[in-house]
């Protein structure tokens, strides 16, 4: 399941992303990874941005739709251990 949560505005024509949250996860409800913004850890060098693992939080930008669907496309190809 990929789900997506993007606020979006727009002003002066320029686009502003106050929160996003892009969220992959497997079958059992695993967590695969997600993107988010929400500020909870301040330490790490892309704050607010940043991208969770099943076993680690790391800094990370905030990745286009293309690159999601790209990281998505490239794990859904990769064999899971069962």
């Amino acid at each position: 399941m990929l789900e997506w949560n993007e606020a979006i505005i727009v002003e002066n024509g320029h686009l502003e992303h106050p929160g996003y949250r892009y969220h992959f996860q497997g079958r059992d409800n695993d967590l695969i990874f997600r993107y988010d913004n929400t500020p909870h850890f301040p330490g790490l060098e892309t704050f607010p941005n940043h991208k969770h693992l099943a076993d680690k939080v790391s800094a990370a930008n905030m990745p286009s739709v293309q690159e999601v669907l790209k990281e998505v496309k490239r794990l859904l190809k990769t064999p899971q251990k069962r």
